[in-house]
């Protein structure tokens, strides 16, 4: 019991530090080839589970919004991941938070971003307008029950950044087969109030065992600063899947516990077939 309650005190943040890091902050627009197809369509929902060696420790849905809403008057779809808490670590420290993102359909950059964050006793909220005309964005941030408004900043930030949400779906857009494998691709995302440069190195491919059978996957490793979380630096390895949807098939992270490990576990409404081995 020790180690779930040890384990808890963070709050799961390792584990979604892990997919809103790990996954969402891989690229920046405007700077690859991409693919001539969309990688998702409307409806597309994406179900992982997260576990600390053998203790189911939480769980992610990532959805995109069969409706396109209009934000700035630009098309755009509306995407949510929530995260939440399961099995032990529900009673220890609950998490329940919800990451959105309005993503221009033809430009591919976020017009509007939110967060709503509830872990343990911690509360944040805010809201993100981006101005990519004049490259600034509004930040609101909301009373942490209420959500009422509390205080509103301004930021300059780069042509074309993405969030927390729209980088990982961006990435999706990439088409992989004009990188080299060693590539380095250094990223450019705004989160917490100032641009947070990451890296990711294309690793090359591999064939993944998962729920759905072999899999082609791409395999990447996010170069990140070393974290007392973690055991060792670059520790973290993400599989996608190697086909036009590239969908998070696999995370994995050696941590002072032990293994996290993130699966995919259902998937509806792809627009494309997985690359499933035969």
């Amino acid at each position: 019991m020790a180690f779930v309650i040890k384990t808890g005190k963070f709050k799961m943040r390792l584990f979604l530090f892990t997919l809103l890091l790990g996954l969402f902050q891989l690229v920046s627009a405007q700077e690859y080839v991409l693919t001539e197809e969309m990688p998702f369509k409307g409806g597309e929902r994406l179900e992982m589970k997260a576990s600390i060696g053998f203790v189911k420790a939480a769980e992610a849905v990532f959805t995109v919004s069969d409706i396109i809403y209009t934000i700035n008057q630009r098309p755009t779809w509306k995407i949510d991941v929530n995260a939440k808490t399961s099995g032990i670590f529900e009673f220890f420290s609950p998490v329940r938070d919800n990451w959105g993102s309005y993503y221009d359909t033809e430009r591919l950059v976020p017009q509007r971003f939110y967060r709503y964050i509830r872990e343990g006793r911690f509360r944040k909220n805010e809201m993100l307008y981006f101005h990519h005309d004049r490259d600034s964005v509004t930040v609101n941030k909301l009373h942490k029950e209420t959500r009422l408004l509390e205080k509103t900043v301004e930021h300059a930030i780069p042509n074309n950044v993405q969030d927390m949400v729209t980088g990982y779906y961006y990435l999706r857009s990439i088409d992989f087969s004009k990188l080299e494998v060693g590539e380095i691709i250094t990223i450019k995302t705004f989160f917490d109030d100032k641009e947070k440069p990451f890296r990711v190195k294309f690793t090359g491919r591999e064939i993944l065992r998962t729920k759905f059978g072999k899999v082609k996957s791409i395999v990447l490793v996010p170069i990140m600063e070393k974290d007392k979380l973690f055991e060792e630096d670059n520790t973290l390895k993400i599989w996608l899947s190697d086909d036009l949807n590239k969908v998070p098939l696999k995370f994995q992270a050696k941590i002072y516990v032990g293994y996290l490990s993130v699966e995919l576990k259902k998937a509806e409404n792809l627009k494309h077939p997985m690359a499933i081995v035969q």
